[in-house]
């Protein structure tokens, strides 16, 4: 609770530090053009649902969850060309808390905190109505790891900060020029991607109400220097003609790294023993090389298909003949073949891909994986790579960090 209330005072303190900034203007500087200033605005979010747990949640979780978190976004105006493409989308930074169940659950999960950055775009609009998609991704700390001593019981999550991501769905009404209110669906995960185990992570899912407060924080300058001036709270959407699509072919190669730790009782000692203490496991090197072709058909939309080469050093708890010292770099290395798409804005992209193996020295895993996550230009024909892998379906498998080449 702590951290949230202190995450509140930063964006308080943000608000003011971005109000104050209009001082240094001079009166000549006033623009009085529609969409002069920043069309911010505060949102309050009160969420309620359940856990979403394989086989059903257990007792301790069938009282669900609450949480509430506060955003400040910014509606863009469409005066880049990638805002009207993506219908003039809204964007800024949040924090939420969560109160995940009974006072047992406190002990055994925490109370955590988030500090994120969002996004969200229309899918559609009518009247004063707008549905709207917006995702959150950033950190979720305050929860209570598991421990072989203290904390037994907590087969969910390893780490006391995780990946904090949040999917929602929410129609929109235009109460007045100034407030919104919102009904909409959530569906919230927590997860460090098997960095730290136990590691099935946390899933919620529920419903959301939200109320908006829109400001132009321009008029703590103009009500100075020009007192009967009113900023518009809202922009007036530029309606410029978007440029026509090319359609595109590329080749990308992306190589990453990352590690993982294994999960209690699933590691072997030296004798081919397997731990029985619960103790914490050890980590391991992991690695994901990648050779794709990509067919961006829209502004957004990027079609892509490749070959993988993974390599995960904790397969040598797999083999039943062979001591985990004994195995082999080829023991350790498996392929397969994906398809996927990227969601791009602008210089960002999100990516998915549905995967298959088509060759691995083990039978663990499943027969099919998935990759979700994004990639970031740094140059022309260079992106940061930063994904999930699963295995058998959505189970994590390792984060990947690393760098992909496009020509």
């Amino acid at each position: 609770m702590k951290r949230f209330i202190s995450s509140v005072t930063a964006l308080f303190l943000l608000l003011v530090v971005n109000a104050q900034e209009f001082s240094t203007f001079k009166k000549e500087d006033l623009k009085k053009d529609d969409n002069y200033g920043w069309f911010n605005y505060i949102q309050v979010t009160g969420y309620k649902g359940g856990h979403m747990v394989e086989g059903g949640a257990p007792g301790v979780l069938r009282d669900g969850f609450w949480g509430t978190g506060i955003r400040l976004g910014t509606q863009s105006t469409g005066r880049k060309e990638w805002q009207r493409v993506h219908g003039y989308p809204q964007y800024g930074l949040g924090v939420s808390y969560f109160d995940l169940g009974k006072t047992v659950v406190d002990s055994l999960l925490g109370k955590p905190a988030s500090f994120y950055f969002f996004y969200g775009a229309p899918i559609a609009r009518f009247g004063k109505f707008r549905l709207n998609g917006d995702v959150e991704i950033g950190i979720a700390t305050d929860f209570v790891p598991y421990d072989a001593e203290t904390n037994p019981y907590q087969k969910y999550i390893g780490a006391k900060s995780n990946l904090h991501s949040n999917f929602s769905l929410q129609l929109y009404y235009e109460w007045s020029d100034r407030m919104d209110i919102a009904l909409g669906f959530s569906f919230l995960h927590f997860s460090n991607g098997r960095s730290f185990t136990p590691q099935k992570g946390i899933n919620l899912v529920g419903l959301n109400l939200a109320t908006a407060y829109h400001f132009n924080p321009v008029k703590n300058f103009t009500k100075h220097t020009d007192p009967g001036y009113q900023p518009a709270l809202r922009p007036t959407y530029v309606d410029a003609a978007i440029s026509e699509f090319k359609p595109k072919h590329e080749f990308i190669l992306m190589s990453s790294i990352g590690t993982m730790q294994e999960s209690p009782g699933k590691f072997k000692n030296d004798f081919g023993e397997v731990d029985t203490t619960g103790a914490e496991g050890p980590r391991y090197l992991t690695s994901s090389i990648t050779a794709e072709y990509a067919y961006q058909f829209s502004h957004r939309l990027k079609a892509i298909g490749g070959l993988d080469v993974f390599y995960d050093g904790s397969v040598e708890n797999y083999y039943d003949d062979l001591l985990p010292q004994e195995t082999a770099f080829s023991d350790k290395t498996f392929y397969g073949a994906h398809v996927g798409f990227h969601y791009l804005i602008e210089r960002i992209s999100f990516m998915f891909n549905y995967g298959r193996y088509i060759y691995k020295p083990f039978t663990q895993r499943g027969k099919w994986f998935m990759r979700v996550g994004g990639r970031i230009g740094i140059s022309e024909h260079t992106d940061i790579h930063i994904a999930l892998k699963t295995r058998n379906g959505g189970s994590a498998d390792w984060i990947e960090w690393g760098v992909a080449y496009k020509f």
